[in-house]
C-alpha cells in the first residue's frame, strides 16, 4: 500500500515522463511488451505447456503448467474484481485528474490487469523452478509490461504498482496452496472439452 500511495503522489509527473518516450523504438517495445501481460497470449502459452506435458508423457511439465496457469488465473480474477469495484478512470479519459473513481461504472484503470498477470506469471515461474536466472528475466519482463501500460497512457503508475503487488501476492498464495494440497496426495489437472463445437477448460483437484 505504501508503494501504491507513493506512486499515486507522482502519477502526473510519471505519466508525463512516460509519454515523452515517444520514439519509434519505444512504441515498438511497448507494443511487444504489452503482449506479455495479455490473457490472450499468456493463457494459450500455459495451455500449450500443459498439453505438451500430457502428450509427451512428462507429468512434471504438465503439473508445472497447471500450477502456473491456476496462479495466473487467480490473479486475473482478483484484478478483474477490483477493477469493477473501484472504477478508476483511465488517464487518457480523465483529463487533468488522476483520481476520479466511479465504482461499478465500467471504468477499469485500477489495478492494471496486464501488470497483475505479468507479475503473477513471474512469481509462479520463480517458485516453480530453482534456476537462478529465472527471476532476473521474469521480473524485468513483467516490469516492462507495466511500463508499456503507462507509456501507452492506459494506466497511471499507481495502477501498475497495485497490479504488480496484487499479482505477486495472489500468485504466491495460490501457488503455495496448490503445492500444499498436492502434498496431501492431491492430483491437479486441466481438462479441455471440445464437444459440440465449444471449447471449455476446467481445473480438477482430486485426492
Amino acid at each position: 500500500m505504501v508503494g501504491v500511495g507513493a506512486a499515486a503522489f507522482a502519477d502526473h509527473e510519471l505519466r508525463e515522463r512516460a509519454l515523452a518516450t515517444d520514439g519509434r523504438g519505444a512504441r515498438r517495445l511497448a507494443r511487444a511488451a504489452e503482449h506479455l501481460g495479455s490473457p490472450e497470449v499468456v493463457g494459450p502459452v500455459i495451455l500449450v505447456g500443459y498439453v505438451a506435458g500430457r502428450a509427451l508423457g512428462r507429468p512434471a511439465l504438465a503439473g508445472a503448467s497447471a500450477r502456473v496457469g491456476i496462479s495466473v488465473a487467480a490473479a486475473g480474477v482478483a484484478a478483474g474484481a477490483l477493477k469493477l469495484a473501484v472504477g478508476r478512470v483511465r488517464p487518457a479519459d480523465s483529463g487533468a485528474e488522476s483520481d476520479p473513481y466511479q465504482p461499478f461504472s465500467g471504468h477499469a484503470s485500477f489495478p492494471s490487469g496486464h501488470a497483475a498477470l505479468a507479475f503473477a506469471a513471474a512469481t509462479a515461474l520463480d517458485r516453480e523452478t530453482p534456476a537462478g536466472w529465472v527471476p532476473w528475466v521474469a521480473y524485468p519482463l513483467a516490469a516492462l509490461v507495466g511500463w508499456s501500460r503507462v507509456r501507452d497512457d492506459q494506466h497511471w503508475t499507481s495502477d501498475v504498482v497495485a497490479g504488480a503487488a496484487l499479482g505477486v501476492w495472489t500468485s504466491a498464495k495460490t501457488y503455495d496452496a496448490l503445492r500444499e494440497r498436492e502434498g496431501r496426495s492431491g492430483r491437479l489437472g486441466i481438462h479441455v472439452d471440445g464437444r459440440g463445437g465449444t471449447h471449455r477448460a476446467a481445473v480438477q483437484l482430486s485426492y
